[in-house]
């Protein structure tokens, strides 16, 4: 991932809550109790 700014600590910042959504996102169920696939859309 790539950043861009002067504050450092406001883009290490940036970077985890991304991160964090991210991974959120991924393992998030739907509404059957299974997790998303990707099968396919990639």
């Amino acid at each position: 991932m790539k950043v861009e700014g002067d504050n450092e600590h406001h883009k290490i910042e940036s970077l985890f809550k991304a991160f964090a959504k991210a991974i959120k996102m991924a393992v998030k169920q739907t509404g059957d109790g299974k997790l998303p696939s990707t099968k396919g859309t990639l």
